[in-house]
């Protein structure tokens, strides 16, 4: 019970927790506000070329990860994935090993991610970015004991980060409202924050504001910060959004990306449906059409979550719905991903009643 007297405390002072460090975004995120300029990967690709080493390489590769969890971009994963596993050099290389458990972990490929990123804690028991990856990826399995076993290998070197990561827990632990508060008080009292920190707390009050039934309130978390979110938070927007009755608001904010026909599958999707009740052109409903055929070709079970999206809005198939909310529960156990579930589940009852 360690934890939650610990808790406790910070609950009653915030005001400490605040004062006690100021972090920096670069130290401990991999993810950048701000999109990488096409010149600098140009340039990084070009000093790679003229000198093929690990270093550059691992440069590059962390450019197009960063990159790659940015709306439109993410191809760049698949770049990223290509000069990893060019990379030569001892195993246990510290930033290798991050970058390539970062990209397990986008593939949803969870257990081979917590097993590298145990290669990092036998280095470094407190690494930063590592702790946090491994919190974020326990709470995807909905291991919450474990994801704060992860958070507390903050305690002793960032008291932020340890209290920000606890809440977190605390929150998909069912103590939604707790969390909400807690959070909330921290963060209002910490005005100074990075970019790439203020994004990450506001998207988990996002989330929790949702859980507490308070979707309006959980677009004011993520307004502010939109234009320099990442895709996860992109689609949270999206859900919000489409729920609350703002499809044209969608539909011109994602119509204004100059890469818009290459958004990923999922946002291309919220799209779709913000298209369809706009009662528009089948434009964006095309291109998701075709791509959900190539991946139901493919039986591609990376991010199974678009398609039990699909069967349950764009192309209405309850049993075709509970099958890849199935496929999807297996790997990704978060809020979201039991929501689909239940969502699927429902609309197969519904149809049996017919």
């Amino acid at each position: 019970m360690l934890f939650i007297s610990l808790l406790m405390l910070l609950l009653s002072d915030t005001t400490a927790v605040a004062t006690q460090s100021t972090p920096s975004a670069d130290s401990y995120f991999s993810l950048q506000p701000d999109l990488p300029a096409n010149a600098e990967v140009d340039a990084l690709a070009e000093a790679l070329r003229q000198a093929p080493t690990n270093a550059n390489r691992l440069k590059l590769a962390s450019l197009y990860i960063k990159g790659s969890k940015m709306p439109g971009f993410g191809d760049w994963f698949h770049y990223a994935e290509s000069l990893l596993e060019q990379y030569k050099a001892a195993a246990t290389d510290i930033d290798y090993v991050l970058l390539l458990s970062d990209i397990k972990q986008q593939q949803h490929h969870f257990t081979e991610a917590l097993s590298l990123l145990d290669k990092i804690f036998q280095q470094q028991p407190q690494h930063l970015q590592a702790s946090l990856m491994a919190a974020r990826i326990y709470l995807a399995i909905a291991e919450t004991d474990l994801a704060q076993k992860a958070c507390n290998r903050l305690m002793a070197v960032d008291i932020f980060l340890f209290s920000v990561c606890s809440y977190e827990v605390v929150g998909r632990k069912g103590q939604w409202q707790t969390a909400y508060n807690a959070l909330n008080t921290l963060y209002s009292r910490h005005s100074t924050l990075d970019d790439a920190l203020t994004i990450w707390v506001r998207g988990i009050l996002a989330e929790q504001a949702e859980q507490l039934r308070q979707d309006n309130v959980a677009l004011t978390w993520l307004t502010p910060i939109l234009e320099q979110a990442p895709t996860s938070l992109w689609l949270k927007w999206a859900d919000l959004s489409l729920r609350t009755g703002n499809a044209a608001l969608l539909y011109e904010k994602m119509t204004s990306f100059a890469f818009v026909e290459t958004l990923e599958d999922g946002l291309m999707l919220r799209l779709a449906i913000a298209e369809q009740n706009l009662q528009l052109p089948a434009h964006f409903q095309t291109i998701i059409h075709e791509r959900m055929a190539l991946r139901l070709i493919r039986q591609d079970q990376d991010h199974a979550a678009d398609l039990v999206h699909y069967f349950l809005t764009l192309a209405p198939d309850p049993k075709l719905a509970w099958h890849w909310a199935n496929v999807n529960y297996e790997s990704a156990k978060e809020p979201d991903d039991k929501k689909l579930l239940e969502l699927s589940q429902q609309a197969l009852l519904a149809m049996t009643k017919e």
